[in-house]
């Protein structure tokens, strides 16, 4: 889960309880408003995107140990008890229902089940995939089938390079030279790993593992360099997030 996706899931979560917590306490919210339930409940929550990150990293130095399931689901255990210190905190000081006949620390016993379970759905979400990843069973490795005239080769997706759109057909770029296929550019964006294949324009799909230098174009648009020696332009709307790809590829 990228930083970004992050952020807007615990933004997202963090608005909607606020909104179901002031819609819960309606009759009790006399000269309480909704912008101070709102940023309680982001200010409880955003911070929480930052150390999500730190978990999943915990998670996969954990499996690659072969700590095991438990010790995994352990750490989990210890995240969501960090997450509840933060919430008392956080809430203990700036919740808009301090002092409300029924809560304790400015919350009410019921915040605790949907709290849980919001953050025990995350944890068994991080520690599934990153199994289920580590698995080589789990899924078949992907194949394509690429036709050139008469002849027909299989190729893996690291021997592609790159991709660009024309018109209806797709030009792949790969090791066992050029293809013309006639599928559109999103069908191999949809089958395509994604943690390797980044879109950079409209028209052209990009492996990250082929890439040797970003470089400023005409203009000051970003631009890649492949190791071949192609220059592809970066579409303004992909920019920011190929920057912030590469910066966090990169040690």
């Amino acid at each position: 889960m990228k930083i970004l996706r992050a952020l807007a899931l615990f933004t997202f979560v963090g608005i909607l309880f606020g909104l179901l917590i002031y819609w819960r306490e309606y009759a009790d919210n006399a000269g309480i408003s909704l912008v101070h339930v709102l940023l309680w409940q982001i200010v409880i929550w955003i911070p929480w995107a930052f150390s999500f990150k730190v978990f999943e990293k915990v998670v996969e130095r954990a499996d690659k140990l072969k700590l095991g399931m438990a010790l995994l689901f352990l750490s989990g255990l210890l995240w969501v008890a960090a997450h509840f210190a933060w919430f008392f905190l956080i809430s203990s000081s700036f919740s808009p229902y301090l002092g409300q006949r029924g809560s304790g620390f400015g919350v009410f016993p019921y915040f605790f089940i949907f709290w849980t379970l919001i953050d025990i759905g995350l944890v068994w979400f991080v520690v599934d995939r990153i199994k289920r990843n580590a698995d080589p069973n789990a899924q078949p490795p992907l194949l394509l089938e690429l036709t050139r005239g008469n002849s027909k080769y299989i190729c893996e997706p690291s021997q592609i390079s790159l991709l660009t759109s024309e018109n209806y057909y797709t030009k792949l770029f790969t090791t066992e030279g050029v293809f013309v296929m006639r599928k559109p550019l999103k069908h191999f964006q949809d089958i395509l790993p994604t943690d390797v294949f980044k879109r950079i324009h409209r028209s052209t799909i990009i492996n990250v593992n082929y890439v040797s230098e970003l470089a400023s174009g005409r203009n000051h648009r970003l631009e890649i360099i492949m190791k071949d020696g192609t220059r592809r332009s970066v579409s303004r709307n992909f920019t920011k997030d190929i920057i912030l790809f590469f910066k966090d590829r990169t040690s």
